[in-house]
Parts: structure tokens; C-alpha cells; sequence
């Protein structure tokens, strides 16, 4: 076996064994699991087992036909669990009915018949069968990768009258990477099936590149938290942050220098986690930069009114709700990307 077969190898089962333990932790070790990580470990499971054979196939020229088969009638099932998985995801109570136990039906059939089939049938019948049943599963796997997109922009579409909470963002980044990725794979296979150019292999090896990327944004995203219930924006948490915002706006609460939690809790009757949780959710901000993008907008709106001109920059600074003018200059610079004195002259001009 030469050396870059070798280097092929351990690049592609070092993928799959990872995930596998993926499959493992949603699967086995997540605390609190849902219906939604049992299709998240099924999912990964399948891909593993496809792309297992991808490999022994790639190295093993004498493979039993069985198997073979076996590993391909597998698209016929992981195309169903993406879209049961991208549904749990993102519709409310999702469980499965008849109709979708009934996509599996393909897959049953195929596995039914595949004892019967063997490569000396598709020789004496015509090789075109083989090609037939092998562009009709990858046609039927196409179907539900398009369709679980659908799903995704849909449910994205939706939001786009709301603001969307970082959870919400979140989870549409991890199905849109997920959607991704098993279009790459798809390419490269189909690829591989018209043009010979395109070797087998690259199948398993853009495997692995995506289930390291998967991995990477699991744990950026955390994405063991999120579920359906967890991206839905509450009517309390969005009453929390309405009221917060006219609290802004309205009366100016960010003016006080000494502005804290306890005090929004107090003014609200909200406990302080709740209003952390909902600036967090809805304006993408912690509790202090949520505070002191009003202040910037207060002093933009004094550098702005020519009797300004009189004013040092550092009462501006206090009287747009900073308590010091260093932390004034570094909220400032942070949102409008430049120093105050230098905000001051382009409006001066």
C-alpha cells in the first residue's frame, strides 16, 4: 500500500470515528435528551456507516456486493432523518405520524431486495439497471436535502418581521452548515458517478473536513442547548425587552451613570437574570454595551447640535450617562469605530 493510500486512510477514519463519538454523546452521554438528538445521533450514524463503506470500498477492490449495496441503500434513509431532524428543530411538538414513517418505506423495500441482487444479475440484465437505481437514490437523497433547506429559509423568512433572538441565529447557522455539508458530500458523489476525474474518495474526505467543521460550530454554537423550546422568543421575554427599550427611549434611564440590573429589576419588577437574559437574546448585547450604545447615540446627537461647540468633550461624555471619560472614548470608538474628537471634526465639516 503506498504512502498518500496510507495518509488517505487515517484522514477519512479519523473522521468517521469522530463521528461516531459525536453519535455517541448526543446519543448516550447528552444530558437531557430529546427526540431531536436521537435524530441527530441516527443521522450521524448512517454517515458513518456510508461513508464506512466508501472507505473499505476505495481500498478493497473485492467487496461483497452485499455490502456494497448495503452502504448505498443507506441515502434512503439519512435523507428522511435530516428532514425529521431539521423539523424537530424547527417546528413546535414535532413527532413522527404515519406519514413519516412511510419515508422510510424506499429504504425497507431496497433492503428487502437487496438479498436477491447481486453484480451477476445487473450483468445479465444490463448494467443500466445499476445505473438507474444508483441515480434514483441519489435523486430521492437530493429531494430531502432541498426540501430540509426549504424548511430552513421558511422558518428563517418568519423571523425576519421579528428581531431575531441570538438563539434563533444560532440554530439557523448550525442547520444551514449541516444542509451544507451533506450537499458537498452529494456533489462529490454524483460528481464521481458522470465524471472519473473526480475520485471516490473525495466523498469521504469532504466527510471528514465537514464533521470537523460541525464539530467546531456544536461548540461554538452550543448547540447541546438548543432545542425548539429554547429558540422560541417568549411573550415574557419579549414584553422584558419591549419594556426596556421605552425605558431607553422614553425616559433615558441610561443617563444615570450608576444604571445597574438591580436597579432595571426594581424599575421593572424582573429579576435581573431575566433582564440579562433578554438583552442578551434580543439586541445581541451584554448588559453594558446594551447601556451604553444609547449613551453613544445621546452623545452623537449633542456633537451634532451646533451649540455643542462650546463643550468639552468630557462633558459630553457625563452628561450622555458616562461616568469617566476613558470608558466614554471606549464604548464610543467600539460602535462608531472612531475616537470622539475625531467624530467631532467630520461633523464640524
Amino acid at each position: 500500500m503506498q504512502t498518500v493510500d496510507i495518509i488517505l486512510i487515517v484522514i477519512c477514519g479519523a473522521g468517521l470515528i469522530h463521528g461516531l463519538i459525536l453519535s455517541v454523546y448526543f446519543g448516550f452521554i447528552k444530558n437531557k435528551r430529546t427526540l431531536t438528538d436521537l435524530f441527530l445521533t441516527l443521522l450521524l450514524v448512517l454517515m458513518a456507516f456510508r461513508i464506512g463503506k466508501s472507505i473499505v470500498f476505495q481500498f478493497n477492490n473485492d467487496l461483497e456486493f452485499l455490502f456494497i449495496f448495503l452502504g448505498l441503500s443507506t441515502l434512503l434513509l439519512i435523507g428522511p432523518v435530516l428532514n425529521w431532524y431539521v423539523k424537530s428543530m424547527i417546528l413546535p411538538n414535532f413527532i413522527l405520524t404515519k406519514k413519516h414513517y412511510a419515508q422510510a418505506i424506499p429504504f425497507l423495500l431496497v433492503i428487502c431486495l437487496s438479498p436477491s441482487l447481486s453484480e451477476q444479475w445487473f450483468i445479465e440484465n444490463g448494467k443500466h439497471w445499476a445505473y438507474i437505481i444508483l441515480i434514483s437514490i441519489y435523486l430521492h437523497l437530493a429531494f430531502y436535502i432541498y426540501s430540509s433547506f426549504r424548511n430552513v429559509n421558511h422558518f428563517s423568512q418568519s423571523l425576519f418581521e421579528t428581531e431575531k433572538t441570538k438563539s434563533q441565529e444560532h440554530l439557523l447557522t448550525w442547520l444551514k452548515f449541516i444542509i451544507l455539508g451533506m450537499s458537498l458530500i452529494w456533489i462529490s458523489y454524483v460528481l464521481n458517478i458522470f465524471e472519473k476525474s473526480i475520485p471516490y474518495i473525495t466523498g469521504p474526505i469532504l466527510y471528514s473536513a465537514c464533521i470537523y467543521v460541525l464539530t467546531f460550530k456544536a461548540f461554538k454554537l452550543k448547540i447541546n442547548e438548543l432545542d425548539f423550546k429554547s429558540v422560541q422568543s417568549t411573550s415574557e421575554c419579549s414584553l422584558i425587552y419591549k419594556q426596556l427599550v421605552r425605558l431607553m427611549i422614553n425616559d433615558e434611564l441610561y443617563l444615570s451613570s450608576n444604571l445597574s440590573l438591580n436597579e432595571l429589576g426594581k424599575l421593572t419588577g424582573f429579576s435581573s437574570h431575566k433582564i440579562s437574559s433578554s438583552i442578551n437574546e434580543f439586541s445581541k448585547m451584554n448588559f453594558n454595551n446594551f447601556i451604553n450604545h444609547y449613551r453613544v447615540q445621546k452623545a452623537k446627537s449633542i456633537f451634532n447640535d451646533e451649540k455643542s461647540i462650546n463643550f468639552t468633550i468630557s462633558s459630553i461624555a457625563y452628561d450622555s450617562g458616562f461616568n469617566s471619560l476613558s470608558s466614554f472614548n471606549a464604548a464610543f470608538k467600539k460602535f462608531e469605530k472612531v475616537t470622539p474628537s475625531v467624530y467631532r471634526s467630520a461633523v464640524k465639516k
